[in-house]
């Protein structure tokens, strides 16, 4: 199980919002730059990057701030929001983003995701299935489709998506734990590797996860814990390379 910390940015900033509300934003006196490398000494592997403006526009919004997180090289980046086009994704790969998480396009128009999946490699190309009481959400969590997370996963893994970030909506930002069920129905449903995303608010709700890891669970994104001071990155880090629980 690895620890993957998220940056969600809004003007150059860093912020949390609870179940993806606008209204319901918390700005944080650190910058990305700094966030990042905290996050690189406490030995995470990658990041989890969103741009906010961009997930709610269609339109990357905070280039700059991203470009300067990914020539630090420090960690490897996932990045999201507002990636709707293939050039979009051969951009940022082409800057060093390790990986493109592909949200409302894939809902919207499934075929671009085959066509990044032939031309980039699967292991480049990740499918967000942000969820709100089993259907699928799209344009920054605004609007809510028709799709059940299964079935979705389900079409995505015919164009050969090997890895879904599964976000519970309702959960995430509230700091009252994920909806570990709801996970396994959906893990339970896929071959793909899963992230698991939304409501962890301690190191105990990761461990908690740990326990999906033989069903295809094998990483998980935090946010607004660590921002909180509710869970330390480099103890979970630690914890999870050894795979035991601290005294």
């Amino acid at each position: 199980m690895k620890l993957i910390p998220a940056i969600d940015i809004i003007k150059g900033t860093c912020v949390r919002l609870s179940q993806g509300d606008a209204k319901q934003q918390k700005r944080y006196e650190v910058t990305p730059l700094e966030v990042i490398r905290r996050f690189s000494e406490a030995g995470v592997e990658k990041v989890h990057i969103i741009d906010l403006e961009g997930a709610f526009s269609g339109k990357t919004k905070n280039r700059n701030t991203i470009q300067e997180l990914v020539e630090m090289a420090l960690v490897k980046i996932e990045l999201g929001g507002g990636i709707r086009s293939l050039s979009d994704i051969e951009s940022w790969l082409e800057e060093g983003v390790y990986q493109v998480i592909l949200g409302t396009v894939a809902v919207t128009h499934p075929e671009l995701v085959k066509k990044a999946v032939e031309r980039f490699g699967p292991e480049r190309i990740i499918v967000g299935v942000d969820v709100s009481s089993g259907k699928v959400a799209t344009r920054g969590w605004k609007e809510v489709s028709d799709l059940s997370a299964e079935d979705f996963a389900a079409r995505m893994e015919k164009f050969g998506v090997s890895r879904f970030i599964y976000t519970d909506i309702k959960s995430d930002g509230m700091m009252q734990g994920p909806d570990i069920s709801a996970l396994r129905r959906f893990v339970q449903s896929t071959r793909a590797s899963v992230t698991a995303a939304g409501g962890i608010r301690s190191l105990e709700d990761v461990l908690s996860l740990q326990q999906l890891e033989d069903q295809g669970v094998d990483s998980v994104v935090v946010g607004k814990a660590i921002y909180e001071g509710k869970l330390e990155v480099r103890e979970a880090v630690e914890v999870l390379n050894t795979k035991a629980c601290p005294e």
